[in-house]
């Protein structure tokens, strides 16, 4: 059982807490999933991961929520201020069980975040040098390595783990040394994989052909791991300092930590999906005319400052301009068949060109515009 401790933070403090923390979390998925259903996106491997990254965020948190009364009142009899009760052995024992599966559900619920943002980098690398393919395998095994050593530092944190899961004992150096190593441990890779995947897509990014402003929202939406690892920093000074080297970790502090630190990695997750929202808004500010074209400005057009909605045709070439095309003319699908001869030989043919544009303006009639332009 754990040594000694002072609350460090009330009751109903946590659960205001835990409760927005789910609120929060709850409401960036549910936004995910609603861009999905509008724009009519099947689900891929990156959505999977997410949603089940939030349901074991979900399963940990309502596990903190059932037990956390019996972890106060826990510490209220280790600390002299409540008398044990009739069944508080097995009270301790379950509270032993439910912290090792919602120790467990949190690294799961990490690491599935990671791994949702490496399969969305995945699939942009399409294409790219194989360099960038093994920096991917890399990550993606340092990842999956790093997880299994999480759970591992976290079975080997008591000197019998078998027992403490039946008799809900694990005290002593041996067991205190084992969780301050299981927390730093499982920090240490957990930012450590946070800065690889982050860094990742950086410099492909960084060779995008596209506006600047735009180049420095996108790097911005993956640097926003930054955040991941701003709270899990927080969390391990938070729990450090309150704890010491002397004590094993506040159970009610370190719930409250990890509920925090998960949630807003699930929001971070959910934040990729929210960039269609920037091309929708970006893409409703383009300017039409009263006909439905696309208004072109002044600079791409050339067309006339005094009349904006003007279309400018260019010149129609035709005869001995047309054999000095290129080869590589969509429009011709095959130039090796007796279509080129056609085109270029027989000179006989006549071409007709026929434009014909009815526009009506508040100072014009309307007015009919028509080019013949042949050619033996």
């Amino acid at each position: 059982m754990a040594a000694t401790y002072d609350e460090l933070v009330s009751e109903r403090r946590f659960h205001e807490v835990t409760y927005t923390m789910v609120v929060l979390a709850s409401l960036f998925t549910i936004a995910r999933g609603g861009i999905q259903i509008w724009k009519r996106k099947a689900m891929q491997l990156q959505d999977y991961l997410i949603y089940a990254a939030y349901l074991f965020f979900l399963i940990m948190s309502v596990c903190y929520l059932v037990i956390i009364p019996k972890i106060y009142m826990i510490g209220r009899v280790t600390n002299g201020s409540m008398a044990p009760w009739a069944t508080m052995a097995a009270d301790v024992v379950m509270y032993i069980r439910v912290m090792f599966v919602t120790t467990m559900f949190f690294w799961m619920s990490l690491w599935l975040v990671k791994l949702s943002l490496l399969a969305l980098y995945k699939k942009l690398m399409t294409g790219l040098p194989m360099i960038y393919v093994r920096l991917w395998w890399a990550v993606f095994i340092f990842c999956l390595i790093s997880l299994a050593g999480c759970m591992v530092s976290y079975l080997t944190s008591c000197p019998d783990f078998a027992a403490s899961m039946r008799t809900g004992e694990c005290s002593g150096p041996r067991s205190l040394r084992g969780q301050l190593a299981s927390l730093y441990t499982s920090y240490t890779v957990d930012i450590l994989s946070d800065f690889m995947i982050m860094l990742l897509p950086i410099r492909l990014v960084w060779n995008l052909q596209v506006p600047r402003g735009q180049k420095i929202a996108i790097i911005a939406l993956f640097a926003s791991g930054f955040i991941c690892i701003a709270f899990a920093t927080l969390r391990v000074v938070q729990i450090g300092r309150q704890t010491g080297d002397t004590n094993t970790p506040n159970p009610t502090w370190l719930a409250l930590w990890t509920i925090i630190e998960t949630s807003i990695a699930i929001c971070i997750g959910c934040c990729p999906a929210f960039a269609v929202l920037y091309r929708t808004a970006r893409t409703s500010r383009v300017s039409y005319d009263t006909h439905g074209y696309y208004r072109h400005t002044q600079s791409r057009s050339g067309g006339s400052q005094l009349r904006p909605d003007i279309i400018r045709m260019n010149t129609v070439n035709v005869g001995a301009v047309r054999s000095r095309m290129s080869r590589k003319d969509p429009y011709w699908d095959d130039t090796r068949s007796s279509q080129e001869a056609l085109a270029a030989d027989n000179k006989g043919i006549m071409v007709t060109t026929t434009l014909h544009q009815d526009h009506e303006h508040s100072d014009a009639h309307t007015m009919p515009v028509s080019a013949r332009v042949s050619q033996q």
